[in-house]
């Protein structure tokens, strides 16, 4: 069995944008030399997520509109009430709200997906693509792909 394990680094642009990373870990997976297996693809932030679908534009228009319908940004959200929070503060981001983008988080679900390895590859369906969504600002972001196999 073979155990691969990568990091990619990068800056987002905040508010809802879609990164499309598939060619990227296409790439991961084809130098972890698994044939048969499968890739774990994670984001360690709360405020963004992996997730497999689409990409098309006006689909990712209609999800941003649903999510502020669903999650608007400026409604009162007790994580942000820094006279009330006591946990889990950092200095810097004292005063920053991004209640919204937390809780469009746990909407999602999980950090991450995990994708079957066929023949090397990937095994999307044909307009399946990998993308990380950053729910919150623009920040300096982390994504670690983990392929298992043989």
């Amino acid at each position: 069995m073979k155990v691969h394990q990568q990091e990619r680094h990068f800056r987002t642009q905040g508010g809802l944008h879609v990164s499309d990373i598939t060619d990227d870990v296409n790439e991961i997976v084809r130098a972890s030399d698994v044939i048969d297996g499968i890739c774990c693809v994670y984001s360690p932030h709360t405020t963004c997520c992996i997730r497999v679908n689409e990409l098309e534009t006006g689909f990712f228009e209609d999800f941003a509109r649903l999510l502020r319908r669903l999650i608007p940004d400026d409604t009162y959200y007790a994580h942000d009430d820094y006279d009330r929070r006591t946990e889990n503060i950092d200095p810097d981001e004292a005063g920053i709200g991004n209640g919204h983008a937390h809780c469009m988080s746990m909407l999602l679900g999980s950090a991450g997906e995990s994708i079957p390895v066929a023949d090397g590859e990937l095994a999307l369906g044909q307009w399946q693509r990998v993308l990380f969504i950053e729910l919150d600002r623009e920040r300096d972001r982390r994504w670690l792909v983990k392929v298992v196999g043989s």
